[in-house]
């Protein structure tokens, strides 16, 4: 079982000055609106409902109002302006009394917002940056990024090594329902990036359906780990090229790779299975690589047990499998093979 580390982290916040505005044209439009009412049912419906001791005019003006509300909504409470009337009395405790607890948790919450969040998501992120080592940054959570996630799952790699990047809160939540350490921001921003502990990752793989975001998403990610290997989507075939400058190590145009897929499927229906069932490891067989072992020098490969070798790498130099029977091999060398998933 994964641990809990699955946070809605860090939805791209308005500036501090922006939440303040916003939660005080609150707090005076609900000051206002209490206000007027007050001035009106004084005006129409209970005059000398509201005793002022400086006027013995006994007239209760909008500035009254205004000045009454203010006071008692922020427990100043002169005294000098008194309900005295039941109809002002009643508007007192059930509007005016209540009204100042409402501004009150809107203060409350203002201040909780700006300090304990804060020091809250500082210390996630903290115990976030210990956990992470080698891990691998996926950055977007639709269609594509679910399936990247689904088979690394099915691969048997550390859910708690995997980090999702993503701008729509919906996809967040659905991968913090599936255990998965989500980040809520956009992946070509560098602090989002640093959030997700960039500079310790060994993978970061690309999905977005933009090729421009992933243009950007590579050089920002290349500038803060120039040693992080890339694996980026090419939406179309016309920005791969793009897509690699920015330094992308491995390029995933899917629109292309389904295309063939179809085609072939045509007149070769076993081998589009085939391809099929390797390009998903949870059924079948799936394509694997490693070192040979010292056990393996001076083999052929037609001659290891339990796998299928299709390709042979020697350095700079790649032996297909039409080849493979001439081949020994050799320390260093690398197999590219199939293999019965287990």
């Amino acid at each position: 079982m994964a641990l809990k580390w699955h946070y809605l982290y860090l939805k791209e916040k308005r500036s501090p000055f922006g939440m303040v505005a916003i939660r005080l044209a609150l707090v005076m439009t609900f000051i206002l609106i209490l206000t007027f009412t007050l001035w009106f049912l004084e005006n129409y419906f209970d005059p000398g409902g509201m005793l002022d001791h400086n006027d013995p005019t006994g007239v209760f003006s909008f500035i009254d109002a205004i000045y009454f509300t203010m006071v008692t909504v922020t427990t100043v409470g002169y005294g000098d302006i008194v309900p005295v009337s039941p109809l002002a009395r009643m508007f007192d405790a059930l509007f005016i009394t209540p009204g100042r607890m409402f501004v009150w948790l809107i203060f409350i919450g203002t201040a909780y917002q700006f300090v304990y969040q804060q020091y809250r998501e500082e210390w996630e992120l903290k115990k976030l940056h210990k956990k992470l080592n080698n891990h691998i940054i996926i950055c977007g959570y639709g269609m594509t990024g679910q399936a990247v996630v689904d088979e690394l799952l099915n691969k048997k790699y550390d859910i708690d090594q995997l980090v999702v990047i993503e701008n729509n809160e919906e996809f967040i939540r659905y991968a913090a329902d599936n255990n998965i350490t989500a980040l809520l921001g956009n992946a070509s921003k560098e602090n989002i990036l640093k959030k997700a502990a960039i500079e310790k990752a060994q993978t970061i793989i690309i999905t977005t359906g933009r090729d421009d975001t992933n243009v950007l998403i590579g050089l920002s990610a290349k500038n803060l780990n120039p040693d992080i290997s890339i694996i980026s989507r090419a939406n179309e075939i016309e920005n791969k090229k793009l897509v690699r400058q920015s330094g992308a190590d491995y390029i995933i145009t899917p629109s292309i790779t389904g295309g063939r897929l179809m085609v072939l499927a045509i007149k070769n229906k076993l081998s589009t299975k085939l391809l099929d069932d390797l390009l998903t490891s949870r059924y079948g067989v799936d394509v694997n690589e490693r070192e040979v072992t010292m056990e393996e020098i001076g083999k052929k490969p037609k001659d290891i047990l339990k796998i299928v070798v299709i390709e042979v790498n020697r350095g700079d130099t790649i032996y297909p499998a039409s080849e493979l029977d001439n081949v020994t091999l050799e320390k260093g060398d690398w197999l590219v093979f199939i293999e019965k998933v287990i």
